[in-house]
């Protein structure tokens, strides 16, 4: 299991804020093309949603914006509500919080695709119910994304129940966005902007070009470069 380095960007939040959002560091990316979004079977307390719902919103997430590109071979598709250890809903996704870098949580990396689980362990969010979620690729092999994990914050005041249905789906898209290995842009007409927009409906440029050069660098590892910053126009 790799130690990933921390990339300095933003959680998603209601509000702006300057944080970080849990990324990789070694360019790594999904050796397949079609990457599954799956949902743990858990029951979410506080978010207001059932499991079939939450795979709902993720499905429509890969649709609505991922799968557009034209230019990228990269395919996000509905997975299913998967049983998992009772860990991704109580447990921290770094066994160092608050130190950086994240020394990984062997007991939470996800063994193939996307994970999505609802989770209570507040130093994950920085003990803020305004944080909505976290995204980490878990389980990396050089350059190859084996698994990735998306927390959505189960506080009892948490922020993500009392978003609208699109606003939602937009949340989503953004960690599956870090999922597959995109950091963040820095630039608000992007849905990987490191602050939240609520009126977010479509991919910008960055978003993109992200996705077709992160696609196009791993089928021709030989040319693609290290990237360690989050991708700018």
């Amino acid at each position: 299991m790799e130690r990933l380095i921390v990339l300095a960007a933003c959680w998603l939040t209601l509000t702006p804020c300057f944080a970080f959002t849990l990324n990789n560091n070694v360019a790594a990316s999904f050796e397949q093309d079609q990457v599954k979004v799956n949902v743990a079977s858990h029951t979410c307390n506080n978010l207001g949603i059932t499991n079939d719902e939450l795979l709902s919103l993720a499905e429509e997430a890969g649709a609505l914006y991922w799968n557009r590109v034209h230019t990228s071979r990269l395919e996000v598709v509905r997975g299913s509500v998967v049983s998992v250890d009772g860990v991704f809903q109580t447990g921290e996704i770094c066994t160092n919080f608050p130190s950086s870098p994240c020394d990984i949580n062997a007991a939470m990396a996800v063994s193939s695709d996307i994970l999505i689980s609802c989770n209570t362990a507040s130093n994950n969010y920085s003990n803020s119910p305004s944080v909505l979620g976290v995204t980490l690729p878990n389980n990396v092999t050089g350059q190859t994304i084996r698994g990735a994990l998306i927390l959505v914050n189960d506080a009892a005041d948490n922020s993500f129940k009392d978003l609208g249905r699109g606003e939602k789906i937009a949340v989503l898209a953004h960690e599956i966005g870090h999922a597959v290995g995109l950091g963040h842009s820095n630039f608000d007409r992007n849905l990987m902007y490191y602050q939240s927009v609520a009126t977010r409906e479509t991919l910008g440029p960055d978003d993109v070009d992200g996705t077709t050069l992160w696609r196009l660098w791993f089928h021709w590892p030989h040319s693609r470069p290290r990237l360690s910053q989050p991708l700018r126009r």
